[in-house]
């Protein structure tokens, strides 16, 4: 297996990166609006923090790429990490660039589950499960206002929902994996999985529609209904006859 090739940074670390380029990349009307925000402090938010430099580490990557290299950057990362960070309803909610940070934001509210309800594994990972990747990165990363709104909503008691341990198991197990790549890797995580993963969660409409981070868990939801299919109607692939080997 060949080794990444190394290279030096142009940018000595993330907030060189903010301080010199991005800010001046993406000018934008900050300061007597509401529909784009801005905090001067984003190195407050945990966030902020994580989006910001991956972005960093995939410019640096990407730059590498003469031709195509900062367009992909542009396009499957800046872009879509600034839409979050830019959004009223997103990690700088209650910030501005007129009155600077306020922290009124607080990780996501959480239970712990019962001792033996998710096994660890002992693989060479980070979080030895989807429950300690949950309290202790996943809440203090997506910082949001779940306690007096209807727009985004939260479970405390999250592996009570079927749909969420999913969601969240496979969004622990696809992070182990890229946080090894460097390059791209977080910022793939966050644009191509976390992102979509989480509008999911949040969704009001979604597998916490009766839950609230305010009052807890509510077991209103079922299984969708379903009835048996006729019989014969779906066959085993092993047999049929050109399935097999």
């Amino acid at each position: 297996m060949t080794e990444p090739q190394e290279y030096p940074t142009h940018y000595s670390h993330v907030a060189a990166f903010v301080d010199q380029y991005l800010r001046y990349v993406y000018q934008r009307q900050v300061t007597d609006t509401t529909d784009a925000v801005w905090c001067p402090e984003w190195w407050r938010h945990s966030e902020a923090v994580a989006r910001l430099d991956a972005l960093w580490r995939a410019w640096e990557n990407l730059r590498q790429d003469p031709s195509r290299g900062l367009s992909i950057w542009f396009l499957d990362h800046a872009d879509k990490h600034m839409a979050k960070l830019l959004d009223p309803n997103g990690p700088f909610k209650y910030c501005s660039a007129r009155h600077g940070h306020r922290q009124l934001l607080a990780p996501l509210p959480l239970r712990t589950p019962p001792p033996g309800m998710f096994n660890e594994v002992s693989d060479d990972v980070t979080y030895k499960s989807v429950v300690q990747f949950v309290e202790n990165y996943l809440s203090m990363t997506f910082q949001r206002q779940v306690t007096d709104t209807t727009d985004t909503v939260w479970c405390p008691e999250w592996w009570k929902h079927h749909e969420a341990v999913a969601r969240l198991d496979s969004l622990w197990r696809v992070w182990e994996h890229f946080r090894q790549q460097g390059a791209t890797g977080l910022s793939e995580w966050f644009v191509e999985h976390a992102d979509p993963h989480m509008k999911q969660l949040f969704d009001p409409r979604g597998t916490f529609r009766y839950c609230s981070a305010r009052h807890g868990h509510k077991d209103l939801l079922s299984p969708l209904p379903a009835s048996e299919p006729q019989v014969g109607m779906f066959s085993n692939p092993e047999d049929v006859e050109e399935y097999q080997v």
